[in-house]
């Protein structure tokens, strides 16, 4: 076996794990990196010796994923207490309101609905256990955000149908939608 190979695997684990940002199973490390489980075991151990430090790669028997090692642990902890404390602001509350009343959304869809960068806001908002990302169906290279059960429990309420003007507002925004979406069709196609 070339000794490169490996190598270059831990380095395709290491990223699978990262723009994931999930458990990943073996099973499907293996059948997206097109590998046997020989080279992901060989790979997965150059990996974890790669990574001392502030990254430790966790393997749980059947899944590998990526998490904050132990020695950066009080760091981390303290960042994310330091991080909670704080008001999630007016960028938070808009991309809340969106994904409350109009979601699950994708960023792009988030950004659009903003006008500006949101990722940084949905970072926040999911750090905070607010939303969370799930598989977009139609699109695998992208996710959704929804509410999670906490910003219910924050709010006070059960369900998206209890917030305030849950109908009429989800009606107005699907109306302006198909308004800016007939425009964009009428507009002339310019090459």
């Amino acid at each position: 076996m070339n000794e490169h190979i490996p190598e270059k695997t831990a380095a395709h684990i290491e990223a699978l794990l990262f723009a994931l940002g999930r458990p990943v199973s073996k099973q499907e490390i293996v059948k997206k990196l097109d590998i046997s489980q020989d080279e992901l075991a060989a790979a997965q151990s150059m990996l974890a010796a790669r990574l001392l430090g502030g990254i430790a790669l966790i393997d749980d028997g059947t899944t590998l994923e990526l998490r904050t090692s132990a020695d950066a642990a009080e760091l981390v902890e303290q960042i994310q207490k330091d991080e909670y404390a704080r008001d999630i602001g007016k960028a938070g509350l808009e991309a809340l309101a969106a994904i409350l009343y109009r979601g699950p959304l994708t960023r792009a869809e988030v950004d659009f609905i903003r006008g500006v960068n949101s990722t940084q806001t949905l970072r926040t908002l999911t750090m905070r256990g607010l939303v969370r990302k799930i598989p977009n169906p139609k699109d695998e290279r992208s996710f959704l955000y929804e509410p999670t059960t906490e910003v219910f429990a924050e709010l006070g309420i059960h369900g998206k149908t209890e917030l305030p003007d849950y109908a009429a507002t989800r009606a107005k925004l699907e109306q302006l939608e198909a308004a800016y979406r007939a425009k964009e069709d009428e507009a002339p196609q310019t090459s």
